[in-house]
Parts: C-alpha cells; structure tokens; sequence
C-alpha cells in the first residue's frame, strides 16, 4: 500500500508507516522540516484533476495513477477557515475582544468570507476526486468546542470519527479532532494504547500554531493501530 500524506511535510505520520513497511510520502507546497518529498501546490493539483474529471482534460496530477487497491490518501486539509477562530472573526471577536462593526471590519470580513469559500469549494472537488476515483481517503481536520464546526455543518462527507482528545493517545496536546473517511469505515480497534505523560493544555502554550497542530509520532503510531492495522 502506498500512503500519501498530503499537506503534511513534517514527515511524523510518513516515517511511522514506512517503519511499518508502507511506501510512504509527505507532499506540501513547503520544506520546514526538509522532509517533503513533493514539493507542490496541491490546491492547483485539486483543480487540475477535478477538471480531468469533470471536463475531459488529461493533465497529470498526483492522483492520476492512484487506485482502490494501492493506495491511501491522508490529508491534514488546512483548517484556517473552518475551525473555532475563524468563527470567532466572524463574530468580531479578537483575543477575547470585541471588536467594531467599522467599515475596516465589513471589508475584513467580506474578505475572509471569500477565502473561506475558495478553501471550501477546494475541500468539496478534493472530496469528490477521491469519491469518484475510489481512492480510500481520510481528512483531518480540527473539531470544534461546540456542535457547530463549519464542515461538521456543511461537509457531504459525512463525520466518521470524533476524537474527543487526541492527548488521550499520544498526542503532545490535548486537542479535539474530526476525521472524515471517503471510501473507508474507520472503525476502531480496541487494544492497550501507549501513553504521553508530558501532554500540554493547547490553550496555555504559547508555542507556533505549526508547532501545536502537528501530531506527533506515538499519536501516528497509535492512529495506525487503531484504524490501519490489519485493514490495508
């Protein structure tokens, strides 16, 4: 099986898989941790195979020679737009201040409401490519502390699985996420997870958002034993 992990460049969930004998490989428009290895603009990729599909173009992308039977996406789509903060904006809120309804904020917020339309209609051709393909597929995506998550609200594919607190299997911060399976049932197995006692409170550390959303490779190794084992 080959795994690709996409917007992902911190290498933690491909070397996890290749320690388990998968071929596996990060792809990302940047190399921080010099451990992408295709370095692309997948947005362009997304639009480039949505219009093969859908209008009959034959542009290459990295989902030209995927199949059903060989190969896994795992995608860490970006959550910019759809997670708690940017729900926030919209409601004028700023680090716990509430902001004017000012003619700066209605040309702020116009603004942000047009990116979050292009990452969404991005997320909606990336979700039918797999779809149509047959690809198994399983984004990632922050959950919300609430029930009103954009995509839990407007996403077709529907929830697959809820992870209250990632802490709870390794993760270095305590942190709920939203998996999303195309062609895929994630359903989990049962067994003795390995544990982090060093786990952070996300609200209290005052690290990179890049630092503090990257998973870490215990929480990959028992992502993989919980849902991957034994299935691919």
């Amino acid at each position: 099986m080959n795994f690709h992990l996409l917007f992902e460049q911190s290498g933690t969930f491909k070397n996890v898989l290749k320690s388990y004998g998968f071929t596996a490989y990060d792809y990302d428009i940047l190399n921080e941790y010099f451990q992408t290895d295709f370095q692309i603009d997948l947005f362009q990729e997304i639009e480039n195979e949505y219009n093969n599909l859908i209008n009959g173009t034959n542009i290459k992308t990295i989902f030209t020679n995927m199949t059903t039977e060989n190969d896994f996406v795992i995608a860490f789509f970006p959550c910019t737009y759809f997670c708690d903060s940017n729900q926030l904006q919209f409601r004028l809120w700023n680090a716990g201040k509430k902001l004017d309804y000012d003619k700066k904020a209605v040309e702020r917020l116009i603004k942000r409401n047009n990116e979050r339309s292009r990452y969404f209609d991005l997320y909606l051709k990336f979700c039918f490519i797999c779809k149509n393909k047959g690809i198994k597929t399983i984004i990632e995506n922050p959950a919300s502390s609430g029930n009103k998550n954009y995509l839990i609200m407007f996403s077709p594919i529907e929830l697959s699985f809820y992870e209250k607190d990632r802490s709870l299997f390794g993760d270095n911060f305590k942190k709920a996420t939203n998996y999303f399976a195309i062609n895929f049932d994630m359903q989990e197995n049962f067994i003795l997870y390995d544990k982090n006692y060093y786990v952070k409170n996300i609200q209290k550390d005052f690290h990179s958002m890049q630092t503090r959303s990257k998973i870490n490779s215990l929480y990959a190794q028992n992502f993989y034993k919980r849902f991957l084992e034994n299935k691919v």
